[in-house]
C-alpha cells in the first residue's frame, strides 16, 4: 500500500511538470527554434567542411562568406528567436492572441539588454551587442519573454484593456484591446532596466548571466548532471510516463546554450578540439538512448536476430524499423519495458552506459567534439551521427549500439525462456 502512494506521488509530480505551462513553453518556444537552428547548423557545415578543395573552391569564388553569415543571423541570435517564440507558446496556452505578447517579448528581451556604443568625432552610435544576442543571453530571453508575457495575459484577463464597439472589424478590435496590457508591460520592463543600471551588473540581461547562466553552464558542462536527468528520464518511462517529456525543457534549456557556444566557436574559425563544450543538446540526442529512450534498438537487433518465441520474433519484426529511427513506443509499450522487473536493469543502465563512454571517448581525444548541430526527431542512427559530427561519430553510435546488446543480452534471455514457457502452457491448454 505504501509503495503505491509512493509511485501514485511519483506519477502525479511528473505529469503535474509534464502538463506545466511555463516548462512546456520554453521547451515548445525553444523547440520552434529547430528550423531556424538547422539552417545554421547546415549553413556552418557547409562553410567549414574539412575537405580543402572544397573549402577553397567555396573561398574563391565568394560563397564562404555567405555561408558564414547565414550561421551567424541564426545561431548566434539564438536569444532573439526564443524570446518571440517561448512567448507566443506561453500566450497561446492562456488563450490569448498569441502575436503580440510574443513581439512584446522580442521588446523587454532587448530593452533589458545592455546595448554598446561608438563614438566618432561627430556623432555617437548604439547598438545592439550580437554577443547577448546568442548563447550568451538566452536565459535572460527566457525569464524575459516568461515575465512579460505573463504581465501582459494577467492585464489582459483583468479587462486592462481598450473595448471597441461590435461594428468595429475583430482585427482592428484586438489590435486595440492589445494596446494598454502592451504599454503597461513595456513601461515596467523599462523601469526594470534602469533600475539594474543602479546595479553591479548594469543590466538586467548581465544579472542573469552571471548569476544564473554561468553557474548553470558550469554545472552542465560536468557528465554527471546529464546522468543524473537520463536516469530521471529512465525511471518514469519505466513507470509509464513519458520521461523524455518532462526532461525536455531541463535539457533544452540547460544543453541548448552550449550547443550554441560551440556553434559560435566553430564559426569564428576554432578547430574541432578548441570547441568549449564535450556535453550539450547535441550529445543528449545523439548518445543517451540510441534508437529511443534506454537504448531499446539494441534489444531489438536482439529480438529479430535471436528470438525463437513467437511473439519476441513478431515484435523484433515490428519495432526494429522504427527504433533505427528512434521511434521506440512500440517496444517500450508492447514488449513491455514498462514495470517489466526484468529488464528494469538494462533499461536503466544502457543509455547511462552509452553517455558515459562517449563521454569519456571524446574527451580522450579518440572521437572528435561535436559542433553543435541541431537535428529533428527521426534521423536514422548513424545518419544523425554523421550530420552531428562527421562518419566518426557515426562509428561511435554504432559502438554504443553494439554495447547496448551486449548489456541486454543476458535479460534477454532471461525474457526469452519466460516467453517460451508461457507459449508452451498455452499449447498445453
Amino acid at each position: 500500500m505504501k509503495k503505491n502512494k509512493i509511485l501514485d506521488k511519483i506519477m502525479e509530480i511528473a505529469n503535474a511538470m509534464g502538463q506545466n505551462k511555463y516548462l512546456s513553453s520554453v521547451s515548445g518556444g525553444l523547440m520552434g527554434t529547430l528550423p531556424i537552428l538547422m539552417m545554421g547548423s547546415v549553413a556552418l557545415l557547409l562553410a567549414v567542411l574539412p575537405i580543402k578543395p572544397y573549402t577553397d573552391l567555396i573561398a574563391a569564388i565568394g560563397l564562404q562568406p555567405m555561408l558564414r553569415t547565414a550561421s551567424r543571423v541564426t545561431t548566434n541570435l539564438i536569444a532573439l528567436y526564443a524570446s518571440f517564440t517561448i512567448a507566443y507558446r506561453l500566450a497561446d496556452k492562456n488563450s490569448v492572441l498569441p502575436l503580440p505578447p510574443a513581439l512584446l517579448g522580442v521588446f523587454c528581451f532587448f530593452v533589458t539588454t545592455p546595448m554598446a556604443m561608438v563614438e566618432t568625432d561627430a556623432s555617437v552610435a548604439y547598438y545592439l551587442d550580437s554577443n547577448w544576442m546568442g548563447a550568451k543571453g538566452l536565459f535572460a530571453a527566457i525569464i524575459a519573454a516568461l515575465l512579460s508575457c505573463k504581465l501582459y495575459c494577467f492585464l489582459f484577463e483583468k479587462k486592462i484593456t481598450i473595448k471597441m464597439p461590435d461594428s468595429v472589424e475583430s482585427i482592428v478590435a484586438s489590435s486595440f484591446a492589445s494596446l494598454v496590457p502592451a504599454i503597461i508591460t513595456a513601461i515596467t520592463f523599462t523601469l526594470v532596466s534602469w533600475i539594474f543600471t543602479f546595479t553591479p551588473w548594469g543590466s538586467f540581461t548581465e544579472c542573469i548571466y552571471t548569476l544564473v547562466s554561468l553557474p548553470l553552464s558550469n554545472m552542465t558542462d560536468s557528465i554527471w548532471c546529464l546522468v543524473i536527468l537520463v536516469l530521471v528520464q529512465q525511471i518514469l518511462w519505466f513507470l509509464g510516463i513519458s520521461g523524455s517529456l518532462v526532461i525536455m525543457p531541463f535539457i533544452a534549456s540547460l544543453y541548448l546554450p552550449l550547443d550554441m557556444a560551440n556553434m559560435e566557436a566553430a564559426a569564428a574559425g576554432a578547430v574541432n578540439s578548441e570547441l568549449p563544450n564535450i556535453v550539450g543538446k547535441a550529445f543528449y540526442n545523439c548518445f543517451a538512448g540510441i534508437g529511443g529512450t534506454g537504448g531499446t534498438l539494441s534489444l531489438c537487433i536482439l529480438l529479430i536476430l535471436f528470438a525463437k518465441s513467437k511473439k519476441n520474433k513478431l515484435m523484433g519484426q515490428m519495432t526494429t524499423l522504427p527504433g533505427v529511427f528512434c521511434i521506440n513506443e512500440p517496444v517500450v509499450y508492447g514488449y513491455p519495458m514498462v514495470l517489466n522487473p526484468v529488464m528494469f536493469i538494462p533499461f536503466m543502465l544502457t543509455p547511462i552506459v552509452q553517455i558515459l563512454v562517449a563521454y569519456i571517448a571524446i574527451a580522450s581525444g579518440l572521437f572528435p567534439r561535436l559542433m553543435g548541430t541541431q537535428i529533428t526527431f527521426g534521423f536514422p542512427v548513424g545518419i544523425q551521427g554523421i550530420i552531428a559530427g562527421g562518419w566518426q561519430i557515426a562509428l561511435l553510435q554504432i559502438l554504443l549500439l553494439a554495447l547496448g546488446v551486449i548489456i541486454y543480452y543476458p535479460f534477454f534471455r532471461i525474457s526469452e525462456k519466460i516467453a517460451l514457457a508461457d507459449e508452451q502452457k498455452g499449447d498445453a491448454a
